[in-house]
């Protein structure tokens, strides 16, 4: 008889461990869903604060929930402070697919952690002052919309930017010195295949459908 009740206490801990294992991964696993970016995703965001010097987003709130310090009710061409995201994915899980942070007045560098985002479509950082140039973790990224215009950048405009093939539209415009403090250099031929790129001189900007040469 001992024996028997032994086993069953033995099936009902088993059963326990089982049961207090779901809760405990129903509670971890509650930011990933019903409208909230993965934790990885969020922290993401964090380091991307940090590196361009982005001190006013509050990371109490959801960044995918639409409130006034994630998304600007109406942007305008030269402010936007919006973070969207595609909540369509299974479970409610959010992803970051675009930011916007116009006219922020920002002093750090672009930020390579851009490419901890994997759905990110869109990033658009004009008018700022931003330092440093354009880092090479972003060739890892699926983008498809780049705006650097008018910050503080310097050094070569690099070919490893042939590497984002998704890419559509890529705006490099001068700094607010007056001129980019670099140099272009043009694309790998067979890298890229751009099907705009856009790029001001002085107070020009110009789209030109090409193919990239190699010079």
């Amino acid at each position: 008889m001992s024996i028997i009740l032994n086993k069953i206490l033995e099936l009902l801990f088993r059963l326990v461990l089982i049961l207090l294992a779901l809760i405990l991964f129903e509670v971890t696993d509650v930011h990933a869903q019903a409208g909230y970016p993965p934790p990885d995703e969020v922290q993401a965001l964090r380091d991307i604060a940090k590196e361009v010097g982005k001190r006013d987003w509050n990371f109490s709130l959801n960044p995918c929930g639409n409130n006034s310090n994630w998304v600007t009710p109406n942007p305008t061409e030269t402010y936007n402070n919006t973070v969207q995201c595609n909540c369509s994915y299974p479970r409610g899980v959010c992803h970051v697919i675009k930011i916007f942070l116009k006219g922020q007045d920002l002093d750090g560098v672009l930020p390579p952690s851009l490419a901890k985002l994997p759905y990110i479509k869109t990033i658009d950082l004009t008018r700022n002052y931003l330092n440093g140039t354009i880092p090479p973790e972003w060739a890892s990224t699926n983008l498809e919309y780049l705006s650097v215009t008018v910050n503080r950048l310097s050094g070569v405009i690099p070919a490893y930017l042939g590497n984002i093939t998704s890419l559509v539209y890529l705006e490099l415009v001068v700094d607010r010195d007056g001129a980019w403090r670099g140099r272009i250099q043009m694309w790998s031929m067979g890298t890229l295949l751009l099907n705009m790129l856009a790029l001001g001189l002085g107070r020009h900007i110009f789209g030109i459908h090409m193919t990239p040469v190699l010079v």
